[in-house]
């Protein structure tokens, strides 16, 4: 089964001094919220680096053009440019049969919220909203069996960005919510449900909740990308499937204010 690592698990580190991490599927949709500084970027660019050994084709929309995601991909766009890129995913995600093909297709877009808000102040640009929410209703019921899948990021969650008819806000496999969050958006992203213990954990930069299908909520811990300019070369390296093994001679350094994670890596084939 293809799968990643999230981080950690927040609570039982901070009880017992353990570090379990958690894993989640790749083969599935992805939702994460939180303010701004947060760690939202940080915990996607964390998971794309996870991703370095699955076959996984990337469509990046980087609506707010904040370059923490340029040059990984390709299939990259910012700003009003996202638009034309959801709908070449679109196009690939309707020429994909039933039961996929050779990789897992993903269509990370992050702020999705600030662009249809854009979109949506013009008559032109209304129609543009409303097709790419139409769009991202038919991934999420439709992609899993063609092995498409979407990740969103978003500042506050809202059931507004989907058709209200499609029921999509359902369809997310792995939920997560870091930092402090309102609580009208703690309730619609995972339900009400709440854990055991949580009210004794302080949730802050990198830190919060994940809900996953079919498991009990958790509570997680990102580690934090000391030096993220690292990280984007990596992932730019992995995503070109770069031939070479050579070693680089620096180490990739991941902390947390609890983890220390030293990580040594070569262009190839990273370890950790």
């Amino acid at each position: 089964m293809n799968e990643i690592m999230l981080g950690y698990d927040f609570q039982t580190f901070c009880m017992q001094g353990v570090k379990i991490p958690l894993y989640a599927p790749l083969d599935g949709h992805y939702i994460v919220v939180g303010g701004s500084g947060s760690g939202k970027s940080t915990a996607v660019l964390y998971w794309l680096y996870k991703c370095r050994k699955q076959n996984v084709k990337l469509y990046i929309a980087d609506f707010k053009a904040s370059k923490e995601f340029s040059g990984i991909t390709e299939n990259f766009a910012e700003f009003e440019g996202c638009y034309d890129l959801i709908k070449a995913y679109y196009e690939e995600f309707l020429a994909t049969p039933e039961g996929g093909d050779d990789c897992i297709k993903v269509l990370l877009i992050d702020e999705i919220a600030g662009l249809l808000t854009h979109f949506s102040m013009t008559k032109q640009g209304k129609a543009k909203a409303d097709e790419i929410r139409g769009i991202m209703s038919s991934v999420l019921m439709l992609g899993r069996s063609r092995r498409c899948f979407l990740w969103l990021s978003m500042q506050r969650y809202t059931a507004s960005i989907f058709p209200s008819s499609s029921g999509s806000a359902d369809n997310f496999h792995v939920c997560v919510g870091l930092g402090r969050m309102t609580v009208d958006g703690r309730k619609g992203l995972f339900a009400g449900e709440h854990f055991e213990g949580e009210d004794d954990l302080i949730f802050g930069q990198g830190k919060g909740i994940v809900l996953m299908d079919g498991q009990p909520l958790k509570s997680l811990i990102i580690p934090k990308v000391s030096k993220k300019k690292n990280i984007i070369t990596i992932t730019k390296m992995i995503c070109q499937r770069c031939g070479g093994g050579e070693a680089i001679s620096h180490p990739l350094t991941v902390k947390s204010k609890w983890l220390v994670l030293p990580t040594y890596f070569c262009d190839c084939d990273l370890l950790g």
